[in-house]
């Protein structure tokens, strides 16, 4: 069962640090990156914009995705090629990387 939400720092790739709400299973997780918890009053990262993630598969095959706080995490440099999500069963599941995807506005026309 998760244990809630912390206030970590995410990094951008142009350098700015944000707030982002993550589970706080994965806060812990250091391939992910995530450092904090975020200062109150730290901007939280804009709406409109998604983040740096790593998009993998578990054992089962099922496409997972992992949001990577930091561009010097191990996920996003390929130190690591794997991490972990918490299943629907409660338990861990080890997700093996296919690819990244960078941070991008998101355009609506």
């Amino acid at each position: 069962m998760s244990r809630g939400y912390t206030w970590g720092y995410y990094v951008s790739d142009d350098g700015n640090t944000y707030a982002w709400r993550v589970d706080s299973d994965y806060f812990g997780f250091p391939e992910r990156g995530w450092t904090g918890p975020a200062a109150p009053g730290t901007i939280v990262y804009p709406r409109g914009w998604s983040p740096r993630r790593v998009v993998g598969h578990d054992t089962a095959g099922n496409r997972q995705v992992a949001i990577v706080a930091s561009p010097a995490a191990d996920l996003w440099t390929g130190v690591s090629h794997t991490f972990t999500i918490n299943g629907t069963d409660d338990l861990p599941h080890v997700c093996t990387v296919d690819f990244s995807q960078a941070e991008r506005l998101n355009m609506k026309p």
